[in-house]
């Protein structure tokens, strides 16, 4: 932003400074004069210094005038100057806003708010990559609701939504903040636990499994409860279609075996990829 404030004092006292200079001119122009050539000449000088103190507190005037407006232009100049800097942070931020819902809609799953199938799997290759690197155990868990064609046969669709966004809900009050939800397609979801043991993802894919069973979702004064079965695996794995073919094994065992239990599966080390998985 311009700041006028020394360019207008500089102005005004070369102003004054010009007015003093040419008025101590026009004042010893007439004294010589007086003493030269008598009284007429006295009063030729007299009025021709008259005059000349006129002329200059006329541009006096005029130079004051003109200082004047141009502080006015200059205050005109620095309140546009801010209002259109608010205005542009004001598009910044609508813009910003913008950036974050579309983000917000490509990652996200509309209905659960979830994370959508693509970035779930994209988090779980993190996830992978960062067990390797550091050691560190992961699990994670596949979960279908059971027999969710009846929910939508016998109540309609919108009730069948209403019975996931309640199951989602359930996912996010119970897992981590470093933990990720996501839904993997349909009545399908996946939970990953970074640094989560064999024992610990078994354990709380129970504690999951036990929410849903007592949930109650209500839809048209009508109580809805539903069950979900798990399929866990955990360990060290080598890339994310083990971890996946694992978890979505023990899901379909956990399916064959009457639905609405936990079956996990626990990886062995990539260096002896031969031996036997162990399930429980």
């Amino acid at each position: 932003m311009r700041n006028f404030g020394p360019k207008l004092r500089g102005a005004s006292q070369t102003v004054g400074h010009r007015f003093g200079v040419l008025a101590l001119a026009a004042l010893s122009f007439g004294s010589p004069a007086c003493m030269a050539q008598g009284t007429s000449a006295h009063r030729d000088s007299y009025w021709l210094s008259l005059c000349c103190i006129a002329l200059l507190f006329a541009v006096l005037v005029l130079a004051r005038w003109r200082i004047r407006s141009l502080k006015v232009h200059a205050r005109e100049g620095d309140q546009f100057l801010r209002l259109r800097i608010k205005s542009l942070e004001r598009e910044v931020a609508d813009l910003r806003h913008s950036q974050d819902e579309m983000r917000e809609f490509a990652e996200h799953d509309d209905l659960t708010g979830l994370w959508n199938h693509r970035m779930i799997l994209q988090r779980l290759r993190q996830e992978v990559d960062r067990s390797r690197r550091e050691i560190v155990p992961l699990s994670v868990i596949m979960v279908d609701v059971d027999n969710f064609k009846n929910v939508n046969d016998t109540f309609g669709h919108p009730a069948g939504d209403l019975v996931l966004k309640e199951i989602s809900a359930i996912f996010q009050r119970m897992v981590r903040s470093y933990d990720w939800v996501g839904r993997y397609g349909g009545e399908e979801f996946l939970v990953i636990l970074p640094g989560t043991s064999f024992v610990s993802a078994r354990r709380r894919a129970e504690q999951m499994r036990k929410a849903i069973e007592a949930a109650l979702t209500v839809y048209e004064e009508t109580e809805i409860q539903v069950t979900a079965s798990f399929g866990a695996s955990s360990g060290f794995p080598s890339g994310i279609e083990l971890m996946i073919q694992a978890a979505d094994a023990a899901l379909y065992r956990a399916k064959n075996n009457g639905r609405n239990c936990v079956i996990a599966t626990e990886l062995e080390p990539a260096e002896s990829p031969a031996a036997p998985q162990r399930d429980e």
